[in-house]
């Protein structure tokens, strides 16, 4: 678990305000409750923050309804929205038979637009944070609320669910993604100065903070320019340490061709969301 900041968190000296508090002699024992009642009360409402989980999905109707399933047994205080990109299958029945909050593509639009809706749905919709898993049922929604005390600890703008980021070892995926990762993570810290271990990790928690950066561009994926526009700009992205289980349904996005397309892909990415910083900067 990492950490920025120590102390209040609002940006308030609680020491000295107690201090003051203890100067007025007799009543000092009343304010210096009614101080920390009124401290309590400002750290429930940080932690009372409107979180949306969205799950983007394109053709997972052998899993889709397990996860929904299992995403409101075990987050029941956040919403839930499902972005649909387009399925041809059995998908967007599964979703009504649920009744879950649907955005609805009409065609295949990609993983990258799909996550950009979910962050306009937040937007438009005053949600403090997102949260997005995939719906191939890799993801753990059971673990996402101790990933979620460690970004509201740490004021992560962006936090990564992370695969790799304890072991530092690719040796489980395919050559081609592998070489891909590697290249990114030694790009990304040149770049940046920061180490990125996961560069395709669904699992992202996504403040507020970054809503409108991460509209403000089309972007492909949604991994590797995003991750280096974002610390290019100055926000603070973190990795957090996950397991993935293994995909049991379904088609993985990652064929033969795809895994030696990979580095020559992310090295165009990131220099993409390079060049896309710069001129957001410019903008401002």
């Amino acid at each position: 678990m990492a950490a920025r900041h120590a102390g209040c968190g609002d940006g308030s000296d609680c020491g000295s305000a107690v201090r003051r508090v203890c100067r007025v002699g007799v009543v000092a024992t009343q304010s210096s409750e009614t101080f920390f009642e009124q401290h309590r009360l400002l750290k429930m409402k940080k932690m009372s923050e409107r979180v949306l989980i969205a799950i983007p999905a394109y053709n997972e109707a052998a899993t889709i309804g397990e996860v929904v399933c299992r995403v409101r047994k075990s987050l029941p205080s956040f919403d839930l929205l499902v972005v649909n990109d387009g399925s041809c299958d059995a998908t967007e029945k599964i979703l009504q038979s649920l009744d879950v909050v649907t955005a609805t593509h009409l065609c295949n639009l990609g993983y990258g637009r799909a996550i950009q809706t979910a962050i306009k749905y937040a937007q438009r919709n005053n949600y403090d944070v997102l949260i997005t898993l995939d719906a191939d049922g890799q993801h753990s929604p059971e673990s996402i609320l101790e990933m979620n005390k460690d970004f509201v600890a740490s004021r992560w703008d962006m936090l990564i669910g992370s695969r790799y980021v304890t072991t530092k070892d690719y040796s489980g995926s395919p050559l081609g993604r592998r070489i891909g990762m590697l290249v990114f993570s030694r790009l990304v810290r040149v770049i940046t100065g920061q180490r990125v271990y996961d560069t395709t990790s669904g699992l992202k928690i996504i403040r507020r903070t970054v809503f409108g950066p991460l509209t403000r561009w089309h972007f492909v994926d949604f991994h590797a320019e995003t991750i280096v526009y974002l610390i290019r700009l100055g926000y603070w992205v973190g990795e957090y340490p996950v397991t993935v289980a293994e995909r049991a349904h379904g088609k993985s996005m990652y064929s033969l061709l795809s895994h030696l397309e990979y580095p020559l892909k992310t090295a165009l990415l990131v220099l993409l969301g390079t060049l896309q910083a710069g001129l957001t900067r410019r903008r401002e």
